[in-house]
């Protein structure tokens, strides 16, 4: 999710006073000019001696959506978190953290912003006026965008709508949510609404949400292999998107262009469109997104085929920064999300049981009166026998999560062992099985592993299993089933994956591990691996017989000289 938007909605004039009279006007032309709206504001900064309190802390807000339109993000934070601690007017205080969200994220920091989220969550039922509402409603469907939380997205936007917003808002929330159902694959909902989104973004003016929209509609077409449909549209909406002046709008429209053309082999115009997305961005904070992960592949994919391998080495080495690079900060988001979360969760029980516990003490004044002794018995007895049973079910719990752990994963990688791997495994190829999906078994053990034990000590072999679950794990889906079923060997199931698919990650993963540095171990040595592979079309929908002839190619792969990728050929 790229697209973080600074909203700005005027408050209802509530005191009748000539600056909140000036500053309303300051507010609503910020959008429209903005350099009329910074000299205005220069001007009520020369007054502000003579503002009260509720007019300062407007200004302030005017202030803090000034450097954020100057993309001064510190400044911007600075401001918005003055406001938000100073127990200011609600509306106010509400716009400055939605604000101030925005530019928490901009800055990556994104605890900040999610506890502020859940703080917007809560306080947005006690919010009456109807423009901040909107701008708080924005803010959370973007911000569960960010982290692909599709359904509240989805439930957010619909809410604005029922709200009767502006179209300007309502151009947004469409935005919002054909992004969603398109990521979320629900395509049957995003092609009925995809023609009211354009309409209303076209009415509102809203060129960029109008571009984006139709981009979103490209990539639809995408996932149905129409390239050449998605290839006209995007061509179409390539003047409107330059009107935009909008960096990333494009950077992800070339990057999409690049990769059409490089799936339709026509690489002149790959590598011209690909050059364009790297030559504007592969600097600072945005070389961890996606568009510039996929441009590298294409780059490093190009000059292999024109065997440029040199080249082809280089894009490769910044692709792999690139995918390492957003697959952190995405994970950085999610943890950010569930921790604040929690967090908010954990404050809102304490205040229910706070609560709860004022009831008890009322019950306990009451009935005092006429049976006290027995009532502090009667509360002894049930404090003792609830904290004996949370004990003991928290001592149960604990336990169970113990033994299931040791029973199934393997201690050193936290894969499954070689039980696990085979209940896990045997369970998908049924399914695999039942419904005629294509499956395959990935079997790969480390070279000359002995050789790295003995000379290196079993610390650094620790190590280099260690090392090379991490780095094939990048490469795997969340449904593929990952285990080490030996000492140095280990097995890759993959449901629903045809054999040339596995074949290629097989070899991804054999280039990551004979790529590990090896120096953090504290010894410089070579690994490499040998991999077999097999599929279900050739050995079946059995798992003992998989593994067999997967185990026979990698024994091939190995007296081929190692460090290869050999599949089964009966």
């Amino acid at each position: 999710m790229w697209f973080i938007f600074l909203f700005a909605f005027p408050l209802a004039p509530v005191w009748a006073d000539v600056f909140v009279e000036q500053l309303v006007k300051a507010d609503q032309i910020k959008n429209t000019d903005f350099q009329i709206f910074r000299q205005q504001l220069e001007l009520l900064k020369k007054d502000s001696g003579s503002f009260s309190d509720f007019e300062t802390d407007y200004l302030h807000l005017l202030m803090a959506y000034e450097a954020a339109y100057m993309g001064n993000t510190e400044k911007t934070i600075e401001l918005t978190t003055s406001l938000i601690s100073s127990g200011t007017h609600t509306d106010i205080s509400f716009r400055a953290k939605a604000l101030a969200i925005n530019s928490l994220v901009v800055a990556r920091r994104y605890l900040d912003a999610f506890n502020y989220l859940e703080q917007l969550i809560a306080q947005l039922p006690d919010v009456r006026a109807a423009l901040a509402r909107e701008q708080g409603l924005m803010v959370i469907a973007m911000m569960y965008r960010y982290i692909d939380r599709y359904e509240l997205t989805i439930e957010y936007t619909r809410i604005l709508e029922g709200e009767k917003p502006r179209n300007t808002a309502i151009c947004t929330a469409r935005q919002l949510r054909l992004d969603a159902l398109l990521a979320s694959g629900q395509y049957d909902l995003f092609e009925q609404e995809y023609e009211q989104g354009i309409s209303v973004c076209e009415l509102s003016k809203n060129l960029l949400f109008a571009t984006l929209i139709r981009l979103y509609k490209a990539q639809y077409l995408l996932t149905q292999n129409k390239d050449n449909e998605a290839l006209r549209l995007i061509l179409d909406s390539y003047p409107a998107a330059e009107k935009t002046h909008y960096q990333r709008l494009m950077t992800e429209l070339n990057s999409i262009l690049a990769q059409i053309y490089a799936k339709t082999n026509q690489n002149q115009q790959a590598r011209h469109y690909a050059t364009l997305v790297v030559s504007h961005n592969v600097t600072g904070d945005d070389v961890a997104t996606l568009p510039i992960v996929n441009t590298l592949k294409v780059l490093a994919e190009l000059n292999k085929q024109e065997k440029n391998y040199k080249q082809a080495l280089d894009y490769h080495e910044q692709y792999m920064a690139a995918f390492t690079a957003y697959m952190d900060d995405k994970s950085a988001q999610q943890m950010a999300y569930h921790t604040a979360h929690s967090e908010i969760m954990a404050q809102n029980q304490k205040i229910a049981l706070l609560d709860k516990d004022n009831q008890l003490l009322q019950y306990e004044q009451t009935a005092l009166k006429h049976q006290a002794t027995f009532n502090k018995l009667l509360i002894a007895a049930l404090i003792v026998l609830v904290l004996g049973l949370t004990i003991l079910a928290y001592r149960s719990y604990v336990a169970r999560q113990r033994f299931k752990a040791l029973a199934e994963y393997d201690d050193l990688t936290a894969i499954s062992n070689r039980y696990h791997f085979s209940a896990s495994a045997k369970g998908a190829l049924a399914l695999c099985e039942k419904g005629q999906l294509p499956a395959a078994l990935i079997v790969f053990d480390l070279d000359h592993f002995k050789q790295i034990n003995d000379q290196y000590g079993h610390a650094a072999g620790d190590w280099a299993l260690r090392q090379t679950v991490d780095t094939c794990r990048n490469f795997m889906r969340n449904n593929d089933v990952f285990g080490r079923i030996g000492g140095e060997e280990f097995a890759i199931f993959l449901p629903g994956c045809q054999s040339d698919k596995a074949h290629l990650l097989a070899d991804i993963c054999r280039d990551a591990i004979n790529s590990i540095d090896t120096a953090a171990s504290g010894y410089e040595f070579k690994l490499s691996a040998s991999f077999g592979v097999t599929s279900a079309e050739l050995s079946g929908y059995h798992l003992t017989k998989l593994i067999e002839d997967a185990d026979t190619a990698m024994y091939q792969a190995k007296q081929l000289g190692r460090n290869k990728v050999h599949f089964f050929n009966g």
